[in-house]
């Protein structure tokens, strides 16, 4: 199977010929997203602050603001999640698309960043491993997902063929 023929299933099922690894380090990813989501949006102005926005430094409409869409991105990244979650429990065929969507917008995310990045500021160690930590996760799940499993076929794909025959 080619590498286009993985990104894009003809048939979108719970049928996986990756490495089982791959799986995992997605739902790690999953699971991660999910936490920092939920607490984005719940603790939005803590969050906000220890990543760097200076939020004393604004007018009460302009914090409001900006907290305001620091929660609506956290919700949209709760909803890529879910999605996520989604395939990795019943669209497993779509595992590594999913993957390169995600790495996608991680690396897009951080071109944005640096763009708008203010000279001298300084962000908390904790932001620079998880703006290096997820997609080094990302793209071992993308590869993994790509490479055939030991064998030629997964567990879930024999699976498959005798639930058929």
């Amino acid at each position: 199977m080619n590498f286009f023929a993985r990104l894009f299933p003809k048939q979108v099922d719970n049928s996986f010929d990756g490495h089982r690894a791959a799986l995992w380090l997605l739902g790690l990813f999953i699971a991660l997203k999910l936490v920092m989501s939920v607490n984005s949006i719940f603790n939005t102005a803590s969050i906000a602050t220890g990543d760097g926005i200076p939020l004393d430094s604004f007018g009460p409409a302009a914090a409001r603001e900006v907290l305001t869409l620091f929660a609506l991105m956290a919700l949209g990244q709760l909803a890529l999640a879910l999605i996520a979650l989604a395939i990795l429990i019943r669209y497993r065929a779509l595992v590594p698309l999913i993957c390169l969507q995600l790495l996608g917008e991680r690396i897009a995310g951080r071109f944005i960043v640096q763009s708008h990045a203010v000279a001298g500021a300084e962000s908390p160690a904790i932001v620079w491993i998880m703006a290096a930590g997820l997609p080094t996760l990302l793209i071992l799940a993308l590869v993994l997902s790509l490479l055939p499993a030991r064998g030629g076929r997964s567990h879930q794909s024999a699976l498959n063929k005798e639930e058929g025959q």
